[in-house]
């Protein structure tokens, strides 16, 4: 009785805080009599070195059983009935799959076991998910590289990128996945990229969901969610020690860029324990982790380069428990913190120009799950996510900013007040030529024995570039089994998360410091004569920072239904999402606001209503082993960036323009053009993707199995912010309503006080598209893996957020892009085609192959079509808007052109050593893109650098891989063959 008055307290309590997926798997079966009778009452317990005491249950009148709540690992499972024969069975429980492991049973006619290995299998007789996960073991054994990206390279069916912050595109943005790490969400709070670093080191399993998702562990991804469980303490004390090393000359040269990031010398050093604390009741595990990169900066025209250097220190450690065997809690916390030294330094940058930056990670995380009894159990879990950092300048300008007009600049040392660029002359200005050469004389590099301009000295322009985030999050859920031949395993769960982020900058003294001719009128009132300029951060003056936060409750109800060899699932998810922004407060008016500077306002909710998402699903097993399946599934994706994009406050983060006369004085300032805050368009609905699929499993034998299947995926309802007047100016087709987004914006803005003539909208028609179809193939052997998928697809549609910016491995603002901004940049200006991420053709195979001579060799093999893009020009559009940027207009229909196609494979190889008591030694070596194919791809697209059209039309002109008039040209190439070696002691 108290146990159960402790335990409902402890529940009400967890509902009051803040409330991820479970680190587990299960194991589900039939347990028969050799006639198939079924055979209720038989214990089946489950034991392995990673739960610290067996899980135990009994079969029902259907001789049916589940073990839920599992650690992930090997599991040895006993099944014991009075006068039958006991029967154990190897399973392997991987993380977020539920294992079958049936048995028969015989009379006992003498004291025997039969024993039972179970295989993994592509064949899931009660999901429709498509799935795929992997062992630490098979991990190592692979080509994979140290950090938890690279692991996306082995998903089937995923675009293989290089993109190090975006993730690959996979039937959606590369912005819609989802990134968990030990079951912590370590997608980027607003953003939807992967920033943190986790290793792989820690990683015991990793999973990997790309559709046809439960309403089980809150899956909201648009492309695919990957999930890991860490390793956990075992009742034997178990370590490792492990150094690796890649240095630069193990890496063969890098075509088109000078200081490519392999010419680094890079290592990284782990340390891991674990073991018992109280023998079968509380294990621990604990790691350190240390990469360290340097690289000797080569000399530029200002000469030698300070060496940069990134040093990142990891800890984590892992507790354990299970008080009873009906419990098991697993507690963790990982710290991590990483300093980069002179970076960012161009051709002709000075030496003291360089920029550093300091980065935090911290995750804690406590999870528990109870089984209440043979049918139901509970579970509840609880993440803290912090990532502070920002960028630092490597040295620091002293000089007090102001704006006031007199303010003074000191000529004689403008190296010591941000980061100066040396002016070139102008030739027809003998005053401002006069000026300029001074500065030449002094601070140009040395071209032939003469100062010359165009190169910048001084300090990095930003002091502090603070971007910080943090993410609260947690969930309940609980599952009860009802009936016997007809099942039902009922799922409840309740989630809620706080997405936050911090934004802070100032710049270094005055910034940007350049030479110019006038200061307009608009700052200084009239046109007058100015020599330098200083561009710097409105926060450097006293705007405060910049707090967005992004609330979300999700609730799902899941019904899984097993009738005879049919399982069909039925469930919903129901989301509410709101956005809350900074700088305003409520009032009395037409807009319900007033400019009110540091202020948190409710900026836009999305009510549950409005985000129902259905699961629905039916699998058969028509002969008791292969299934056909099909499913149905509504993915609202989570991420938004309009909670800071769209911000009254953000433009208090914009710069300041600063004038200054030929004596150093200051005699205009005028903030610089930027955003503001927005309104939303009432009524609009929330972005979704509809998926569509349909295939069917094999299992060939107790080791070769395959799965075939087809899906189509429909984006709709995506949100941009866009002209209030768009649907007026830009002259869009026939079927858009020729009106304002917001009737009375004008009104609204004048009430508030200030805001911007842009709105957040649903953008008419607005669609993407994707179809596909997969094969995979698996084979388990005793001393071999391997695994194949091939995948064609077509990925097209009218809204490329993958396909925003002239580099998109970066943070792109999510529903505040430049999709939809001005003229020649809307969703009829040439948008449709294919997109981004359309690859047509991908053939992925990797596998491991234990050796005789106590060894293994992993291979990773990849072929997948070319990038589409498409000439982008603002000549086309030169008659709607007098701007001459060519980013993201496009000049022909999207996709028009596809960079080459790309294959590469990578290799390991592990030799083991068995050394005296219990210690085991192996020598590594990986090699990284084995033909060197370093294929081309971020084409340089913008006519204005290529030259390529010179009227309305721009003109085919062919590929090439170096800059030349008229051609686009690669920007970005494949890494190139690179080795790398290390050595781990084991015990």
């Amino acid at each position: 009785m108290h146990m159960r008055r402790g335990l409902i307290l402890f529940l009400i309590l967890l509902i009051s805080v803040p409330l991820l997926a479970q680190q587990t798997g299960a194991i589900h079966g039939t347990v028969l009599a050799i006639d198939g009778s079924a055979l209720p009452g038989v214990t089946v317990e489950a034991s392995s070195n990673v739960l610290p005491q067996p899980r135990v249950t009994v079969t029902d009148g259907a001789g049916n059983y589940r073990l839920p709540a599992l650690q992930p690992g090997a599991y040895t499972v006993q099944y014991t009935l009075g006068g039958m024969q006991t029967v154990t069975r190897k399973a392997e429980v991987l993380l977020g799959q539920d294992a079958a492991a049936d048995v028969k049973m015989g009379a006992a006619a003498v004291s025997e076991s039969i024993t039972v290995t179970a295989g993994t299998t592509l064949v899931d007789k009660e999901s429709t998910a498509i799935s795929s996960g992997l062992s630490n073991e098979q991990i190592q054994a692979l080509p994979v590289a140290q950090e938890y990206r690279d692991l996306q390279k082995l998903i089937p069916g995923v675009q293989y990128t290089q993109d190090t912050i975006r993730g690959p595109s996979a039937g959606a943005s590369g912005q819609d996945n989802v990134y968990l790490f030990d079951g912590a969400n370590v997608t980027m709070p607003l953003f939807g990229v992967l920033v943190a670093e986790p290793s792989t080191h820690d990683i015991a399993q990793v999973n990997v969901v790309r559709g046809g998702a439960k309403a089980i562990d809150f899956d909201r991804a648009g492309g695919f969610l990957i999930d890991s469980a860490s390793k956990s303490g075992a009742n034997k004390f178990f370590g490792l020690l492990s150094y690796q090393v890649l240095k630069h000359d193990f890496i063969a040269d890098q075509k088109g860029v000078v200081n490519s990031r392999f010419q680094q010398d890079r290592d990284w050093a782990t340390v891991s324990l674990g073991g018992p604390i109280l023998p079968d009741r509380l294990f621990f595990y604990g790691s350190y982790y240390r990469p360290n990169f340097t690289k000797q900066n080569q000399s530029n025209l200002y000469g030698s380069l300070p060496q940069f250097e990134s040093k990142r220190n990891e800890e984590f450690g892992k507790l354990t428990f299970t008080p009873t065997s009906s419990w098991l809690v697993n507690g963790s916390y990982r710290h991590s913190h990483r300093e980069d030294t002179a970076a960012s330094f161009g051709p002709s940058a000075a030496p003291t120009t360089g920029q550093g930056s300091e980065t935090t990670l911290q995750i804690a995380s406590l999870e528990a799950s109870k089984v209440i009894s043979p049918k139901s159990f509970a579970t509840f879990k609880y993440t803290d996510f912090k990532n502070p950092g920002g960028g630092r300048p490597s040295g620091t300008a002293d000089v007090t900013v102001s704006t006031a007009l007199g303010t003074h600049l000191d000529i004689n040392n403008l190296d010591r007040l941000g980061l100066l660029t040396v002016p070139t002359l102008l030739g027809n200005n003998p005053t401002q030529d006069a000026f300029r050469q001074a500065i030449i004389d002094k601070y140009g590099y040395l071209s032939n024995g003469v100062r010359t301009g165009g190169g910048t000295v001084g300090f990095y322009p930003d002091l502090r570039d603070d971007d910080s985030f943090f993410r609260k999050s947690g969930q309940l859920g609980y599952n009860y089994i009802l009936g016997s031949t007809v099942t039902h395993d009922l799922h409840a769960g309740y989630q809620r998360y706080e997405d936050s982020e911090d934004l802070f900058r100032t710049s270094n003294g005055f910034g940007r410091i350049s030479a110019v001719t006038t200061c307009p009128a608009s700052a200084c009132g009239t046109s007058k004569p100015a020599f330098l300029q200083a561009n710097f951060q409105q926060q450097s003056v006293g705007a405060p920072k910049i707090h967005s936060e992004f609330h979300s409750q999700n609730i799902e109800l899941n019904d899984t239904i097993h009738m005879n060899n049919w399982s069909f699932n039925v469930g919903v998810m129901a989301s509410n999402d709101t956005l809350y922004g900074q700088g305003l407060k409520k009032a009395d008016n037409l807009a319900g606001f007033v400019k009110s500077p540091g202020t948190k306002y409710k900026m836009h909710e999305v009510k549950f209503g409005d985000e129902i998402q259905p699961r629905l699903g039916a699998t058969w097993a028509y002969n008791g082993a292969d299934t056909v399946f099909a499913s149905y599934a509504r993915y609202n994706q989570a991420a938004n960036s309009d909670a800071r994009a769209a911000s009254w406050d953000r433009n208090l983060s914009r710069t300041i323009s600063a004038f200054f006369d030929a004596n150093g004085n200051l005699i205009g300032a005028q903030p610089v053009r930027s955003s503001s805050g927005k309104l939303f368009v009432s009524g609009i609905k929330p972005p979704r993707i509809d998926e569509y699929m349909i295939g069917t499993a094999r299992q060939f034998t107790g080791k070769l199995s395959s799965r075939l299947y087809g899906r189509y995926r429909h984006g709709t309802h995506y949100w941009e912010d866009t002209n209030n007047d768009a649907r007026l100016l830009f002259n869009p087709p026939s079927g858009i309503p020729r009106e304002l987004y917001i009737p009375d914006l004008a009104a609204r803005v004048t009430a508030i006080g200030s805001g911007s003539s842009y709105v957040i909208a649903e953008l008419d028609g607005a669609f993407t598209k994707y179809y596909e179809a997969t094969a995979e193939t698996e084979y388990h052997g005793a001393k071999n893996f391997v695994r194949g998928s091939y995948t064609w697809s077509h990925y097209y549609g009218n809204f490329d957020q993958d396909n925003s910016t002239n580099n998109n491995d970066q943070s792109i603002f999510i529903g505040s892009s430049n999709i939809a901004d001005d003229a020649g940049r809307q969703l009829w200006n040439n948008r449709y085609g294919d997109l981004r991420g359309d690859r047509r053709h991908q053939l992925k195979v990797y596998g491991t192959q234990s050796l005789p001579w106590k060894a293994t060799a992993g291979a990773f093999f990849v072929y997948q079509s070319g990038q589409p893009y498409e000439l982008w020009s603002y000549l086309p559009y030169k008659t709607l808007t007098d701007s001459t940027s060519d980013t993201n207009r496009y000049a022909e229909p999207a996709g028009s052109r596809k960079t080459p196609a790309h294959h590469q494979l990578d290799l390991n190889y592990t030799q083991n050593f068995p050394l005296p008591k219990g210690l085991n030694l192996q020598l590594l070596a990986d090699i990284f893109n084995v033909y060197d194919k370093q294929t081309g791809y971020n084409f340089e697209n913008r006519v204005g650098t290529l030259g390529a059209c010179t009227t309305n039309k721009c003109v085919d002109t062919g590929l090439v891989d170096k800059p030349s008039v008229n051609a686009p040209y690669a920007r970005s190439f494949f890494d190139p063959r690179r080795y790398q070696i290390a050595a781990r002691l084991q015990f």
